[in-house]
């Protein structure tokens, strides 16, 4: 999940002074403070079976007219919704205080699919509200995990699995709602052991709900790596009880397919169930935006701490876990937490540091074991960011024995760049926007509703960040100048195009192994004029082949799954289609039930397999069905589900 966090942070006056320089080395801060403690609350859940042995069973019978639980379900989705605190910079910039960041690269559309191997749709949200016999919520935006091997394409997608052969069979079928429909994967509570997240019609509800997913590849020992945030529901009532925490999945050999071990780590922080007291002023925390990595010694996970009931927020945890452990399936894994990360440039605790990903003959043995975070500096900035932050956790190898790590920030000024603004769509049909804003249907009728609505263009977090030869390569949003976007005021349901749009921002820096020093190498900020690319990713072979992976949208483009080749010299200025759109967004977070907020993917994915084939996925818009269809079959043909009709693209590029 995404969220805002209220409040404004400057950026540091020594990145500020040094912009202009076109090749230089970081300022170092003092080592991060908020701790380091041996061990954290994580206990072993157990083994799961055979995925390929969950589910496979059908219901006898379904109609698609819709579910007796739609407007139960309406009810649930309008006040269970935690999202809407997303710590944003650029404020300024939207405002015309601040002149807008301008491009180094204005990229025109191609559709000859450079490079592309492998495409095909992947799990939309008829997949993740259907699977598991039709006892899912309904969930949006997606979140989007990916990783590969060179014979297994595994996705993970807010609640539902699936695992492909490498040309894009389904090899997961899943528990169908509908029995003439097509295979649905697994859900995330049948991964981990759980009741199914909601029984329709109106409960009884599961233990918990996951999202926020992450998976990883690693190929230095032949296992795969799976993590979701989770949180407690009352299991008469559905409601948040407060307490949560994130799982942390290994498979037991080198095939998805087979079992996993499964651990559980609780992230409420608030002295109950072994966890430190943080102080949340509701009495519990929830560590949000869970963020997968590994190296050669360890595997960890980042995530942002918010009050719970309040939104404040409280700074990054960065959990540590030795990996040879995680391996063997030991219990109690050696492992090792950083709480409540003070960032010294920023000079406030740090926010998404992401996950530094490489293949195994990148990894860092410096310094006893290095592993990479990556951190924007655009979330503290009134207007433009002009600096990004590079965390250092170093003598990883300890997790093999004692943990002794140490953990700290060097800051590298850079161009200016800033949050990412909302994103116009190309007008077409939106059949639950039009049934919402009529008095029959479910929802609160707005017949006044522009539609469609623009979607949401991202914060300026970083979204991905790629280690090859000793360079990293960091991937972010940014506004830029020229129109494409649009202001947007969710008070009274309006909008207005804006002389701004979103492109992406890219940086290659490269770390000293024996200092704190860091140079930036190369930068750049691509853009397409007129439309949007939102949530970029980025992977890279040891071919130095790559992509940047993006959803293109604009007044004259469906939400599109689309890439940007990249290589050690750079983006390209050529955005290539791998999936093209085909009919806008038409989710129940851009209607009243979601409080008319259209929210997109909080992340894409980029993986690359061992054969040097670079795996990504991103969201897009794959169907489209007109109101008479939708009202005669809320799935239009097995499509979509009734509350949204977000799809995602997997895709395969290797140019050589």
């Amino acid at each position: 999940m995404s969220h805002r966090v209220l409040r404004t942070v400057a950026p540091s006056i020594c990145t500020l002074a040094l912009v202009a320089a076109m090749i230089v080395s970081g300022t170092p801060s003092a080592g991060a403070s908020g701790g380091s403690s041996s061990g954290t609350p994580t206990t072993f859940r157990g083994t799961t079976p055979a995925l390929s042995t969950i589910g496979a069973t059908q219901r006898a019978a379904a109609s698609t007219s819709g579910s007796a639980a739609t407007a139960f379900e309406a009810g649930w989705l309008r006040t269970h919704q935690i999202e809407g605190q997303e710590l944003e910079g650029g404020e300024a910039i939207r405002m015309g205080e601040v002149a807008a960041p301008t491009s180094s690269s204005s990229a025109s559309v191609a559709s000859d699919a450079f490079g592309l191997v492998h495409s095909w749709q992947g799990s939309n949200h008829f997949d993740s509200r259907y699977s598991g016999g039709g006892n899912q919520f309904s969930g949006e935006p997606p979140d989007q995990g990916l990783c590969a091997n060179n014979t297994r394409v595994f996705e993970i997608v807010n609640s539902v699995i699936q695992v492909y052969s490498t040309s894009g069979t389904p090899l997961l079928a899943g528990d169908r709602f509908f029995p003439s429909g097509p295979p649905v994967g697994i859900t995330l509570a049948q991964f981990f052991g759980n009741p199914p997240d909601f029984q329709r019609p109106d409960g009884p509800f599961g233990p918990n709900t996951a999202f926020d997913v992450s998976c990883r590849f690693d190929s230095s020992v032949g296992r795969w790596f799976v993590s979701a945030e989770y949180l407690d529901l009352d299991r008469t009532t559905g409601d948040y009880t407060g307490n949560g925490g994130f799982y942390l999945a290994a498979s037991t050999t080198a095939n998805p397919l087979g079992s996993w071990n499964i651990w559980d780590t609780r992230t409420m922080n608030n002295g109950t169930e072994g966890t430190p007291n943080h102080h949340c002023s509701s009495g519990f925390c929830y560590g949000d935006y869970p963020q997968l990595g590994f190296d050669a010694n360890g595997v960890y996970i980042t995530t942002n701490e918010f009050d719970f009931f309040t939104g404040a927020f409280h700074g990054a945890q960065l959990y540590a876990f030795s990996k040879a452990d995680l391996v063997a399936g030991d219990p109690t894994p050696t492992s090792a937490t950083f709480q409540n990360v003070q960032a010294p440039v920023e000079g406030d605790v740090a926010f998404s540091m992401q996950p530094v990903i490489s293949q195994p003959a990148d990894f860092v043995s410096a310094r006893g074991g290095t592993e990479y975070f990556g951190m924007s500096q655009s979330p503290y900035a009134d207007g433009a960011a002009t600096g990004i932050s590079l965390w250092r956790l170093i003598n990883t190898s300890s997790l093999n024995t004692t943990p002794r790590l140490a953990l700290n920030e060097t800051s590298v000024p850079t161009q200016a760049y800033t949050g990412g603004v909302h994103a116009l769509q190309k007008p077409g049909p939106t059949p639950l926007l039009d049934c919402e804003n009529s008095k029959p249907c479910i929802g609160v009728a707005n017949p006044n509703q522009k539609s469609p609505l623009p979607t949401d263009g991202g914060s300026g977090k970083v979204y991905g960040a790629w280690l090859r030869g000793g360079v990293v390569y960091m991937t972010t949003a940014t506004a830029v100048a020229g129109s494409g976007g649009a202001e947007y005021f969710s008070g009274n349901v309006k909008w207005r195009p804006i002389d701004l749009h979103d492109g992406v921002a890219w940086f290659a820096l490269r770390p000293s192994t024996t200092t704190t020093a860091v140079q930036r190498v190369n930068q750049g900020i691509v853009d397409v004029p007129g439309q949007n690319m939102t949530y970029p990713t980025v992977a890279m072979n040891a071919a130095g082949d790559g992509v940047i992976g993006v959803t293109l949208v604009g007044p004259g483009v469906y939400p599109s799954a689309a890439y940007i080749p990249f290589t050690t010299a750079g983006a390209t200025a050529q955005v290539e289609i791998a999936g093209a759109g085909v009919g806008p967004n038409d989710g129940f977070s851009g209607t009243a039930d979601g409080a008319y907020r259209t929210r997109w993917g909080d992340y894409g994915a980029a993986d690359v397999a061992p054969d040097g084939t670079v795996w990504f996925a991103n969201e897009y818009i794959a169907q489209r069905c007109s109101d008479a269809v939708f009202n005669a079959d809320p799935t239009c043909g097995f499509t979509r589900s009734f509350f949204a009709n977000w799809s995602t693209r997997v895709s395969a590029y290797n140019p050589s």
